[in-house]
């Protein structure tokens, strides 16, 4: 009978070997340090909205708003919806988070909506009059240390006078005076760096990597219109800060006298 000679048995350090083979690479540690993250969020839309924040009837009434999605470019050649930090320890690589490619055109739309809510007249092409250009960006926060369940989601609405804008409040008011009141009511409502021009706000969210991009939206508006000093400030500014009256036109100088008549 003839004999199969048997098989030599592997080493253990093979044997090793092939079952590290099968571990992902995200688990497999890493001698010189930890890896670069790279989380991609997850948006989702909760069906019940939140409150409104309790302002004084009709605040925002005279205001017209034409509002956009934000073009800011990606940080350190991520996509525009991605953020990216330098991984901590090691500074020549970056973690990133990015929110979904569609999360922007949903954020604008859920703006506008939640603007409206406030009694703002949201106009819907820059050919109506409006007062105020208001951006919305929503992107990726991505943390230091490599964890994935420290990426947030950002969303920030940023309102700027038009320059070319036709819409009654800034003419019916003196745009100086109310620009130096309105720095107190900015620092009431904790808009950081923000003038009558310009002002922002923006609130944050974990991506784990699922968010609720309704609630972030909301927050953010909540976190600007909301403020009831700002809304008292834009209901009485006609009436504290009116517009210097327009100077009288020039009247016509009478003629000259008719010259006499010549005589016979």
């Amino acid at each position: 009978m003839r004999m199969t000679p048997a098989k030599r048995p592997e080493s253990r350090s093979l044997q090793r070997a092939a079952r590290l083979a099968w571990v992902p690479a995200a688990l497999m540690p890493v001698a010189c340090g930890p890896s670069p993250i790279h989380v991609n969020g997850v948006a989702r839309e909760s069906s019940e909205m939140r409150p409104l924040r309790n302002l004084p009837q009709g605040a925002y009434g005279q205001l017209h708003v034409l509002v956009r999605a934000a073009s800011e470019p990606g940080e350190q050649g991520e996509a525009p919806e991605c953020g990216a930090t330098p991984l901590d320890g090691d500074p020549d690589h970056n973690n990133a988070a990015c929110v979904p490619s569609d999360a922007s055109n949903a954020a604008v739309r859920l703006v506008r909506q939640r603007l409206r809510s406030y009694g703002l007249g949201v106009v819907r092409s820059e050919k109506e009059p409006y007062d105020y250009e208001v951006r919305v960006l929503i992107v990726g926060v991505a943390p230091k240390r490599p964890d994935p369940m420290g990426a947030k989601a950002l969303a920030k609405v940023t309102f700027t006078r038009a320059e070319n804008g036709t819409g009654a409040f800034f003419a019916s008011v003196d745009a100086k005076a109310a620009a130096s009141a309105f720095d107190t009511v900015a620092r009431d409502c904790a808009l950081q760096d923000s003038e009558l021009a310009s002002f922002t706000a923006s609130a944050f969210q974990p991506m784990t990597p699922e968010f609720d991009i309704v609630a972030l939206t909301s927050d953010a508006v909540d976190n600007i219109v909301g403020c009831a000093e700002l809304a008292r400030f834009f209901l009485d500014a006609k009436n504290q800060f009116p517009a210097p009256a327009a100077a009288p036109a020039p009247t016509a100088a009478p003629p000259p006298p008719a010259a006499p008549a010549a005589p016979h």
